[in-house]
């Protein structure tokens, strides 16, 4: 893990809080001459894009997308209500800071014949705008980015811009391949892989393979050969050193840690409730990642009406999982849930005072504490716990191996979906064990083999079990959907294309369709006379969701 040096940090998060006070502004201008850009200000420039890139994927858009799929939840996001307010901060940024400043390193690059930063800058922009295509549909793109020369660009159907983000993964590759050939000198600000240009190739295959299956139910032929192409060239991301992630810093002052442990480890305050479906089966699993993603800080015996789950309500289907049987059939968990108290999906009921006692973040990946227990107590600031140090995995050695596996049940691509599989959990198990021990190392401790080799175990008994393609797609997809806890991006993209995991309850008192894809910010959908119209409802699927 690479977590961010003390004198990195403070420079980088000066830039953040810049581009927090001063969104679309010129920040970082700072070439006197844009005709004659200088390395040095490109090794500014970089950083900058990479630290918004950082934080704005891991806010709202993240959270909410995380919400929909139920790995934690809040009131409004679901039960689906939501609006274009609601994201216009991350939307806005995407494109007034990280891309904004992307654009500007692909132009000076190229104009200096810097084809490491100019490919660095390639990735990252396509990655940000399949992000940005994933959740919105349209978008601009060719008349995007362009400054006072294009004040209103129009938006491109989501199709469209998914032929360019491809095109533009295959220029970075040549930019990146270019760059190692020369011997170009590392880029040292780079936050991401230090400078490694033959990792961003491997971060550039892992895009690229993500986009391609994303567009197999619309165009299987092309995703098959395009995937079956990466495959002969065996070049993806393939240990978890390689992980294209952003990694946040530790320091208070300023501020760097991961935005959700700022948000839940404040004294006295919490934003989420953890969800209880994603709970109930990591616990009756017995999945080893348990005591890294979740950390009980009461118990149950620290409930009162008030307090305990679903005490008003008797529509609940998991409720007090420590208490209560599920209304679904499943069997109940009795002292193993003890202590990891959340909620229902879509449950409409007040917010009683909780704070202190609730289930909340673990050390995966925010950087929190690693559970030792019911009754750890609050998870506070003030009383160190954790370090903030978080992630955001972005695309990861373990979404290489179930995106393959999905290939091969779904496309017939080469591999076998099972041994994929397999490797996809290990992976994750060796990701959030390393991470977790790293952080949290005075509570901490390894997982127990017998408890990896037993999860293995069954899986590969359900997998043997499976009666066909549809039930063997299914166990894959719930496998990466407990690995991409911290990603919620990926979750959702998986679930509106696959509908799995298909056991997920339903809100309990939705306001709304489930969300298939986010409506505009309304700043934009007043300001830009080229924005949609009419404008999309949120019922309206992806291109690439003909599922």
């Amino acid at each position: 893990m690479k977590i961010i040096n003390n004198k990195l940090s403070k420079v980088v998060i000066v830039m953040l809080a810049i581009f927090s006070m001063s969104c679309g502004s010129d920040f970082l201008d700072i070439n006197t001459d844009p005709n004659n850009p200088s390395e040095a200000s490109l090794n500014l420039l970089l950083p900058a894009a990479q630290v918004s890139a950082g934080f704005w994927t891991t806010r709202d858009l993240q959270e909410n997308a995380s919400i929909f799929v139920q790995h934690y939840t809040r009131l409004n996001p679901s039960t689906y209500n939501i609006t274009g307010a609601n994201f216009s901060n991350d939307y806005n940024s995407m494109f007034d800071q990280a891309l904004k400043d992307l654009q500007t390193i692909v132009k000076q690059g190229e104009e200096a014949g810097f084809k490491g930063y100019s490919g660095i800058a390639k990735v990252m922009k396509a990655y940000l705008y399949m992000v940005l295509v994933d959740t919105w549909g349209d978008v601009p793109y060719t008349e995007a980015l362009q400054g006072e020369e294009i004040l209103f660009p129009h938006y491109e159907d989501d199709a469209a811009v998914y032929d360019h983000i491809i095109d533009l993964v295959d220029v970075a590759k040549a930019d990146l391949k270019e760059a190692i050939e020369n011997n170009e000198s590392p880029v040292s600000s780079d936050l991401i892989y230090g400078g490694n240009y033959s990792k961003w190739v491997k971060a550039a295959n892992t895009l690229k393979l993500r986009l391609l299956l994303n567009i197999r139910l619309v165009d299987a032929a092309r995703s098959k050969a395009g995937i079956e192409t990466l495959i002969t060239e065996n070049n993806f991301i393939s240990t978890n050193a390689d992980d294209f992630q952003f990694t946040f810093g530790s320091s208070v002052s300023p501020m760097n840690q991961h935005p959700i442990y700022q948000q839940e480890y404040i004294p006295g305050s919490k934003t989420q409730y953890m969800n209880n479906y994603f709970m109930y089966h990591l616990i009756a699993k017995n999945d080893p990642r348990l005591p890294f993603y979740i950390f009980r800080q009461g118990e149950d015996a620290d409930l009162d009406f008030q307090t305990q789950p679903c005490s008003q309500r008797s529509d609940c289907v998991y409720g007090w999982l420590g208490g209560q049987d599920p209304s679904n059939g499943l069997p109940a968990l009795g002292a193993a849930a003890d202590g990891y108290i959340g909620r229902d999906h879509g449950d409409p009921s007040g917010i009683p005072g909780d704070n202190t006692i609730r289930a909340t973040f673990g050390v995966y990946p925010i950087g929190g504490s690693y559970d030792v227990g019911p009754g750890g107590g609050e998870r506070r600031f003030d009383r160190g716990h954790g370090t903030g140090a978080g992630i955001m995995p972005w695309l990861t050695n373990f979404h290489v191996s179930f995106m393959l596996a999905e290939a091969a049940i779904t496309l017939g691509t080469p591999g076998d979906p099972l041994a994929l599989t397999l490797k996809g959990i290990e992976d994750s198990f060796s990701k959030v064990e390393a991470f977790g021990l790293a952080i949290d190392p005075n509570n901490a401790v390894a997982m127990d083999q017998a408890d990896v080799d037993d999860y293995l175990d069954a899986i590969s008994d359900s997998y043997a079990a499976a009666g066909n393609n549809s039930q063997r797609l299914n166990i894959v997809m719930t496998e990466k959907f407990y690995a991409s806890y911290g990603n919620g991006f990926e979750s959702y993209t998986d679930y509106r294309r696959t509908g799995m995991p298909n056991d997920q309850p339903s809100a309990l008192a939705p306001s709304g369709p489930f969300p298939l894809r986010l409506p505009y910010p309304p700043g934009e959908l007043s300001s830009n006379p080229n924005a949609p119209n009419p404008v999309p409802l949120v019922s309206e699927p992806i291109f690439w969701d003909a599922n």
